[in-house]
């Protein structure tokens, strides 16, 4: 007997297999669309006369509650509007603020992991890496890190490293010229891109490359790493990008070249602030 496939890996399933039809022609592609919009419209419509009837028995919204509870039930229910996602937590919210950090620290053969949040004020944070121990470790999470939980989470208004080489250390310092995170973040266009679509722009000190992986804007430099090329003219399959010149290829998820992967895609710092992505060029 096959193994019961999870939620997320059926959700995987349906994803590969409708890029399957991308080289279909439009009228196959028209046709496919309207049996899975039919099928769609008739589901959602049974979901919502069952939750009007559960709701309507004694005891029904407990057990709706609880129902959906359940990760495949909310999985169905949310993808027809008919739950609300739940609201990203604090630790969530922080994650994604140290995943905007991580390039540049990156960059430094350095890391930031989270490990509490304490009385939902306080930001407990390891660094690992070059960054533990570093002379300019304090400036460091003033400059970039502490700013960008800040500003993620506004209830949080202390940041502390622990557990580091260093010991237990309150970061209150104030900025320092000279910081990489000193550096400005440029507009780098709206942040309308698909998943692993691309867009090449010029930015004051480089020529970067835009695209977004798992929803999140991700920048490299628009340079090939084998012999600098441009690469905004190569093609995209399945999240990989193939260099139009000499086609070395790359994972636009990490920047990891695949061809040799001894060398990387240089990455920068991007974030997304009013519906615009933002860059940090910090080589």
């Amino acid at each position: 007997m096959n193994e019961e496939r999870t939620f997320p890996q059926l959700a995987e399933d349906l994803d590969r297999l409708e890029r399957i039809t991308e080289d279909w022609s439009p009228e196959q592609r028209s046709t496919l669309t309207a049996i899975r919009t039919t099928i769609e419209s008739i589901q959602a419509g049974a979901f919502r006369s069952l939750i009007k009837t559960i709701k309507d028995e004694p005891g029904g919204l407990d057990a709706l509650k609880k129902a959906v509870g359940d990760p495949w039930v909310h999985g169905v229910l949310a993808y027809h509007g008919l739950v609300r996602a739940p609201a990203p937590t604090p630790e969530a919210l922080v994650e994604q603020a140290l995943e905007s950090v991580r390039p540049m620290l990156a960059s430094h053969n350095g890391n930031v992991e989270l490990v509490e949040i304490v009385d939902g004020t306080e930001a407990r944070i390891r660094l690992e890496g070059s960054c533990d121990g570093c002379t300019h470790s304090d400036v460091t999470v003033r400059q970039g890190i502490e700013t960008a939980i800040k500003d993620a989470v506004p209830a949080i208004e202390r940041v502390k490293v622990v557990n580091g080489r260093r010991g237990d250390a309150l970061v209150q310092l104030p900025g320092v010229e000279g910081s990489p995170f000193a550096r400005a973040w440029q507009d780098a266009g709206p942040f309308d891109l698909t998943e692993h679509e691309i867009r090449a722009v010029e930015l004051e000190e480089a020529s970067i490359l835009l695209t977004v992986a798992k929803g999140q804007p991700k920048a490299y430099r628009n340079a090939c790493a084998h012999l600098g090329m441009p690469l905004d003219g190569g093609a995209v399959e399945d999240g990989v990008l193939t260099c139009p010149y000499h086609g070395f290829q790359f994972a636009l998820a990490s920047g990891e070249c695949l061809t040799a992967p001894s060398i990387q895609l240089p990455t920068y710092p991007a974030r997304v602030q009013a519906g615009r992505i933002l860059v940090q060029v910090t080589t």
